[in-house]
């Protein structure tokens, strides 16, 4: 039978994991108080559940507040695409001349303007600004649209957490809950944890209660 948290959990008094076991149709959690004992409780996992609901709960934001992100994420895409196209063009321009200098530097040397080892000197050093370039063309393509899509994803996924943790299944559970959260630990019958960045700083400011501020 699978369990949700099953490795997720460590008890706040010994550091162990927190075991989970089934008792009269019902999942508890608890330590298992191998190193000594000290008065471990049993949670049952509807009670995690709801504990951990409530936390991507919080992360919800009012609608305008998610309209205003949103509106800055396009302005702030177009702005980046703008610089991407600036740069893009300004190593395209950089590449063209540098192929035309190694085909002047061939015909030098064809018609023995510059001896063998002036033409090895200067090829190996246009060779090596050549592989610069298309390095950095490279990378500029990659990134071009990564932390726009990365943003966006956080920004729907923090509207949607509560919704997809409720109605998922077990391992799509775990796998929420690996993203957002971290060291989740039991002290008593109370959940403890960290939270992931970007999240830590979404739900520091849902807790102040600062939304509408910003």
């Amino acid at each position: 039978m699978p369990y949700i948290y099953r490795g997720l959990i460590r008890c706040t008094h010994c550091g162990l994991s927190i075991t989970p076991e089934k008792h009269k149709g019902h999942i508890y959690y608890h330590c298992t108080q191998y190193n000594g004992k000290h008065g471990a409780k049993w949670l049952r996992e509807e009670e995690i559940t709801n504990q951990l609901s409530n936390v991507f709960k919080r992360m919800q934001m009012p609608d305008d507040i998610l309209k205003d992100i949103a509106n800055s994420l396009n302005q702030l895409h177009v702005d980046k695409i703008e610089f991407h196209n600036k740069h893009y063009n300004k190593l395209i321009n950089q590449q063209q001349q540098i192929t035309k200098m190694m085909d002047n530097l061939y015909l030098d040397k064809l018609k023995g303007r510059i001896t063998e080892s002036e033409y090895d000197k200067f090829y190996t050093s246009f060779y090596d600004e050549a592989a610069e370039i298309k390095s950095q063309l490279s990378k500029l393509e990659e990134a071009q649209d990564n932390y726009y899509i990365t943003a966006k994803y956080i920004l729907e996924l923090v509207n949607e957490a509560h919704e997809l943790f409720i109605g998922s299944e077990v391992e799509e559970k775990r796998q929420l809950i690996k993203l957002v959260l971290q060291n989740l630990r039991l002290e008593d019958d109370k959940l403890l944890w960290d939270a992931a960045k970007p999240f830590d700083a979404i739900l520091n400011v849902a807790d102040s209660q600062r939304w509408c501020a910003r």
